[in-house]
């Protein structure tokens, strides 16, 4: 019986655990101003993006800070930013704008 039951919640576990850390795999951005850019890649994700909000499913594994820093150089300041399930609170989007370099 207890066997069972384990195996029951191992079975349950397996399948809500692609669904958690599909969750915590997808990054979102709120820019300040809009784009015109409608989809890029960058560092191998795909980026769709509609007025000043851009999202992507899943995202390379970066420091939440380097990953902000790479987008605002790219795209321009943002106001909200969220990587891997982490989102920076309103003094790191502030450092995050000031210390992107603008992409060349």
């Amino acid at each position: 019986m207890r066997t069972a039951a384990f195996a029951g919640l191992m079975a349950c576990a397996l399948m809500t655990a692609p669904a958690f850390a599909a969750d915590n795999e997808g990054a979102s951005l709120k820019l300040k101003a809009p784009t015109t850019i409608t989809k890029f890649i960058h560092e191998g994700s795909v980026w769709n993006c509609e007025g000043d909000s851009c999202a992507a499913s899943k995202v390379q594994s970066l420091p939440v800070a380097r990953a902000c820093r790479k987008l605002v150089g790219q795209l321009g300041e943002v106001t909200a930013f969220s990587y891997r399930g982490v989102s920076l609170d309103d003094a790191a989007i502030a450092q995050c704008n000031t210390a992107a370099k603008p992409k060349a």
